[in-house]
């Protein structure tokens, strides 16, 4: 379902002025929200999640949530349950309101970058490989048990598979390695991959 579109300024009793200063903040804000969106879903995360943030990030202060949908374009459903997502990863939180609206309950974006590019390494893509060598392991484990035969021909083939998930196995163990220290540090040293992928060319 396509997102609600913003409300006008007629809507919130704003003088129109298409030309103004205000019009064209509004119009690069929807351009970010609609970038960042497209980059979220690039990541298998919902596009709201990526308009949100946009609007909570380039927002001076603290949003509550109808200040969001009006912002966003999306509905009151879609705000609220992106909303919860956003918070699970660490990427909005629950700020301080004013002291002229206490009770109020506003959000602000998480503004180190960083920060959340490392959380999703950590909780996504390094339990993704951790998935992928553990069923390496179970299908080389199965060869070494069970996949020889004295006959030299299932011999050879069952050598042959060991062989080729080994060393399919050595390079995840290695991605992991690199992924968790991106994860880390930001940082990421590609030679033992070079080199593992190098070994792997060799039949």
């Amino acid at each position: 379902m396509a997102p609600d579109a913003p409300e006008s300024a007629a809507d919130t009793g704003t003088p129109a002025d298409p030309g103004g200063p205000a019009a064209a903040q509004e119009q690069a804000l929807a351009l970010v929200a609609d970038a960042i969106g497209e980059v979220m879903r690039f990541w298998n995360f919902k596009p709201s999640m990526g308009r949100i943030w946009t609007v909570l990030y380039l927002s001076p202060e603290p949003l509550d949530a109808e200040e969001i949908e009006r912002l966003s374009g999306l509905s009151a459903g879609n705000v609220s349950m992106s909303l919860q997502e956003l918070a699970h990863w660490g990427v909005v939180q629950r700020a301080a309101p004013g002291n002229a609206a206490p009770k109020r309950r506003v959000y602000e974006a998480e503004t180190d970058i960083w920060k959340l590019v490392g959380r999703v390494f950590r909780d996504r893509e390094l339990r993704l490989v951790d998935q992928t060598i553990a069923q390496l392991e179970r299908a080389l484990g199965v060869l070494n048990t069970r996949g020889m035969s004295s006959s030299p021909t299932e011999m050879l083939r069952g050598r042959f598979l060991a062989t080729r998930v080994d060393r399919l196995l050595r390079l995840a163990r290695v991605g992991r390695r690199i992924v968790a220290q991106f994860a880390s540090t930001g940082n990421a040293d590609l030679t033992p991959l070079r080199e593992v992928l190098g070994r792997a060319t060799v039949p």
